[in-house]
């Protein structure tokens, strides 16, 4: 139990901080290679959508931008070079997908049935003693 206080307290001191440091720039936004994946992300302003996941690190719901955006980061850490305030959008991020999740601005993702997708997969490419070691 002591371990979860301690990753609840980190979780709400990074996100002040990050609230805090962002000057909402939008270098981030325009660094991400996954922008073309986020077809609601796609042509918005960048700033806006930085705006946007700020309002869902916050508890609020963003917009369809900042949540697929949020959606589809897959913590490449291109944005991470991008801020010149050291935010670590990439965390910043992660924490906003976490808090979506958690608020149902955002379905949660259901691992067993990702991994029934991927052994499939596997199958199709592995010999049968890979599949044999490995699933």
């Amino acid at each position: 139990m002591v371990a979860h206080q301690d990753w609840s307290a980190l979780r709400a001191a990074e996100t002040e901080r990050m609230l805090a440091a962002c000057t909402r720039c939008g270098a981030c936004f325009e660094a991400c290679p996954m922008i073309p994946y986020a077809p609601d992300a796609r042509g918005t302003d960048a700033k806006a959508a930085v705006i946007g996941v700020l309002d869902v690190l916050s508890g609020g719901a963003g917009d369809a931008a900042s949540r697929n955006w949020i959606s589809v980061c897959t913590r490449s850490g291109s944005c991470n070079a991008a801020c010149p305030e050291a935010v670590n959008p990439m965390l910043m991020l992660r924490l906003a997908k976490w808090q979506a999740q958690e608020g149902g601005v955002i379905p949660r993702r259901d691992a067993a049935e990702t991994m029934s997708r991927v052994k499939v997969f596997a199958r199709l490419s592995f010999s049968e003693k890979e599949q044999g070691e490995w699933l």
